[in-house]
């Protein structure tokens, strides 16, 4: 290496870390002004990183504790989290919160995003330099524009996609290296990383770079003797380098895509529409400082903001008398593609898998905003632009400056104006700055330092203000609490059931507080245990909400509830002196999560019923025979045609606790529940959309006024059901049952059950309440005899018994782990081979 050489490496070597301190640096200062931790109480937990992930993340935390990696307990009513650790947690960044305590999380979250800007901004400095050979400071303060842009600041709750939009920088590197030298290893390691790290995005990644392989081709200044047999030659190396990276992961990749198919139904469908998704010239005016809205998080316009001051040096480049005709042209065309892409529906959905995302459209603009950075770069270390061109970008400035009082509407800014047009102007006359001689130059280079650093973290500052943020000190009184609960229960029950509450934070509240619930939500929640607990009244089958009856409950193992006191516990369950903040009570009737019953629950028909409480009759009665109903129906009921909503009298037919199953209206206006005129609560909620709520404890023979304040409609009169709960009954079949329980029950995280347990007659089958799953996942060996695992209740699992004692083993294997290890395998040895080919021409090449 010459001295030269080693100059450039040792300069942009320090570019490299400077562009990674400076982002940091943004970032606090970011932190500083919204009054972010560690400069306030507000944090980055926002949407789903505050509802989902660091659920997730806490969830394994505790697994990894146990030794159980991809199936929870915790997961609704048990299930596989691998496709939730490939489509969530894959990240590095993700051992800050696994290392630190649970009650940590926001600090960590903070810190991730401030590692994850300054690491960005560094691959871009790093990707920039290679591109253009240079080592100009300007650079790192260019590449802020890709750290700060607006999809790295929108989307950051999505931590799961940061990861490749973070590597996407290299993998254009390492396609431009194998364009030029033919080298192709660098890019078959950073496809498998991305794939490895989150797929949905490393697709998109891998589409961009088939368009990027063709536009380098073309414009490269280093390639020589440009003829179709080189052409084919080097698309063939990248083309292969893409399959084997995707091949080698298929170990990871292919169980998770088999559950994420399962929730999402053909993730890579077939959908493919015409039509636009806005209007063209709306795009223009994402480049406008501030110009993001709420809405397009949720289905508005692509996030392109990657700084004003980006847009000015990119209409520079299609000025520049400096820029050969044809890099403009290439240029020119694979925007149109992106452009294109964006305003297409058809097209749109290429990008998506061809799949309508939900919320966070676009999820590929980032790539947009860096290639626009690339040509940023190129007019910024150039020698300083005509005057002519200085003057027409000035002149399109203001046509564009203009416009935006006209399409802007009633959410017209003048601060937006005055900003925006201070730091186009601002921008232009830096470059004519440092066309100057030493002070000029120095001053035009300052000014557009601080101009692109001011114009990132300003547009971050009014992006996060557009988002609710979850504080600190909320997050830890409510970890505090509510772990305070979970610790009282185990310290006075140290057995095997489930918890849940009747107060709601998020849908995966029980995989952040590390207690067994029915509760959760994510992109691969696919289980038979969800159209079963919408059957048995719980509300929209992902969250426990108000509940279902005591029977519901019981046959679930929920044994403990505990409430923040907005809510009534229901009727029949007895408290506990846990000396917490929070009030819980113990479920008198739940059985255990193992036990024998009747072989005639494999016949009930769960999906055909339209009455939750008869289900429930008919569950329990198949499997304790002769077992009358335990809920029975309201006598004598009469609408109330003169009242403002639904209003009805009815008659308790049984003493102890009643149950309203109420219709589900569509909407999120809540609506009050009264009965005798005293207000029970509100439905129609978050957490309220349809599903059972308690009435609390009427006496037989009561007559009662019940109000529903909603809407009138007949088909709400036919879907309200009132039922009362006979104690006794439940009583004797739930002692039954407990009777019939498994002993030596040992459950363990990762999918492993054992237990002996005896049967006989009205206990030929072993019920166990955890999600059924088919295709041989669960595997059970009966007295050392594999036996089948069968579906309960369409939702719950069940392995037949002999008479007499019975030792059973169940073990969980994740669908498609074997083919996708087969792939990987393939893949594996396929490396190897080209890799041990190309050593040996390479060793004949240097012999020769």
């Amino acid at each position: 290496m010459t001295n030269t050489q080693y100059s450039l490496g040792g300069a942009q070597r320090r570019n490299v870390l400077l562009s990674f301190g400076l982002g940091a640096a943004l970032v606090l200062g970011i932190y500083l002004v919204l009054g972010f931790w560690p400069f306030g109480d507000g944090t980055m937990l926002t949407g789903d990183l505050n509802g989902q992930y660091v659920a997730y993340l806490a969830d394994l935390k505790g697994r990894l504790a146990e030794g159980g990696f991809f199936y929870s307990f915790s997961k609704l009513c048990g299930g596989s989290t691998l496709g939730l650790f490939a489509y969530y947690m894959a990240s590095p960044f993700n051992l800050l919160i696994l290392l630190a305590p649970v009650r940590m999380i926001p600090q960590m979250v903070q810190l991730m995003f401030l590692l994850r800007v300054a690491c960005t901004g560094a691959a871009c400095c790093f990707f920039l330099q290679k591109h253009f050979n240079s080592a100009s400071p300007l650079l790192p303060f260019l590449s802020q524009g890709y750290a700060l842009c607006a999809y790295c600041v929108v989307y950051s709750q999505n931590v799961i996609w940061m990861d490749v939009v973070l590597l996407a920088p290299l993998v254009l590197w390492a396609v431009e290296r194998l364009v030029d030298t033919g080298r192709h290893w660098p890019l078959f390691w950073l496809v498998f990383a991305c794939i490895l790290l989150n797929f949905y995005t490393a697709w998109e990644v891998c589409l961009f770079s088939v368009l990027y392989f063709f536009w380098y081709w073309a414009t490269s200044p280093r390639l020589e003797g440009r003829g179709a047999k080189l052409l084919g030659r080097r698309f063939g190396a990248f083309a292969a380098s893409g399959l084997l990276a995707a091949g080698l992961a298929m170990a990871l990749l292919y169980p998770a895509l088999v559950e994420i198919e399962e929730t999402k139904g053909a993730l890579f469908g077939m959908d493919f529409t015409l039509g636009t998704n806005f209007s063209l010239p709306q795009l223009v005016y994402q480049f406008f400082f501030g110009n993001f809205f709420w809405e397009d998080v949720t289905n508005g316009l692509p996030n392109v903001y990657c700084g004003v001051f980006c847009a000015a040096l990119a209409v520079l480049f299609f000025l520049s008398g400096k820029v050969a005709r044809r890099e403009k042209l290439a240029a020119a065309g694979l925007l149109a593609v992106m452009v294109l892409s964006f305003w297409v529906n058809g097209l749109d959905l290429i990008w998506h898998g061809f799949k309508e995302p939900v919320w966070f459209p676009y999820r590929y603009s980032f790539l947009f905003s860096l290639f626009l950075l690339l040509l940023a770069g190129r007019v910024l270390l150039e020698e300083r632009p005509r005057l002519w061109a200085l003057a027409a970008a000035a002149a399109l400035g203001a046509v564009w400056l203009a416009g935006y009082r006209f399409t802007s509407g009633e959410t017209f800014s003048m601060m937006k104006l005055v900003m925006c047009a201070g730091l186009w102007f601002g921008t232009l006359a830096c470059l004519w700055l440092m066309g100057l001689k030493k002070t000029g130059a120095l001053l035009g280079a300052a000014g557009f330092c601080c101009l692109a650093c001011g114009d990132m973290a300003a547009y971050s500052v009014l992006a996060l203000r557009k988002f609710e943020t979850y504080p600190k000190s909320g997050f830890e009184s409510f970890y505090d609490e509510n772990t305070a609960v979970v610790d009282a229960v185990r310290e006075l029950d140290d057995g095997y059931y489930r918890i849940e509450k009747n107060y709601m934070r998020t849908l995966n509240d029980p995989m952040l507080l590390g207690y067994w619930g029915i509760s959760h939500f994510s992109s691969t929640k696919a289980s038979t245990a969800k159209p079963m607990l919408e059957q048995m009244g719980y509300v929209n089958y992902t969250i426990y909400g108000w509940g279902s009856t005591a029977v519901a409950d019981s046959l679930l193992g929920i044994k403990y509830l505990y409430t923040d006191g907005s809510r009534p516990l229901p009727a029949g369950y007895e408290p506990l002196e846990t000396g917490t903040a929070l009030t819980v009570a113990e479920n008198p009737w739940a059985l255990p999560m193992a036990w024998a019953g009747s072989d005639k629950a494999l016949e009930v028909d769960v999906e055909a019923s339209a009455n939750t409480f008869r289900l429930q009759n008919e569950m329990l009665s198949a499997l304790v025979p002769g077992t009358p109903d335990a809920l029975l129906a309201a006598e004598d009921v009469k609408f109330d045609d003169e009242a403002s909503g639904i209003g009805l009298w009815f008659t308790v037919p049984v003493s102890g606790p009643c149950y309203l199953a109420v219709p589900d209206t569509g909407n999120f206006l809540p609506g009050d529940v009264k009965v005798d005129g005293e207000l029970l609560g509100e439905y129609f909620q978050g957490d309220s959309l349809g599903g059972v709520f308690p009435l609390g404890s009427l006496e037989a023979g009561q007559r009662v006024y019940f109000e529903l304040g909603v809407e009138d409609k007949p088909e709400y009169r036919e879907k309200i059901q009132i039922y009362s709960l006979d104690t006794q009954v439940l009583t004797q079949a739930a002692d039954a049952l407990k009777a019939s329980a498994a002993s030596q029950l040992s459950i363990r995280e990762g999918g492993a059950i054992d237990l002996v347990i005896e049967g006989g007659e009205g206990r030929e089958l072993l019920v166990l309440p955890f999600a059924y799953e088919d295709g041989g996942r669960w595997t059970a060996r009966r007295n050392g005899e594999e036996v089948p695992v069968e579906q309960v209740f369409e939702g719950m699992m069940g392995v037949r018994l002999e008479e007499g004692e019975n030792s059973v083993q169940l073990r969980y294997h994740h669908p498609g782990a074997g083919v996708g290890a087969a792939v990987s395998a393939v893949s594996a040895v396929a490396a190897a081979v080209w890799f041990a080919a190309e050593k040996r021409r390479a060793k004949g090449g240097k012999t020769a």
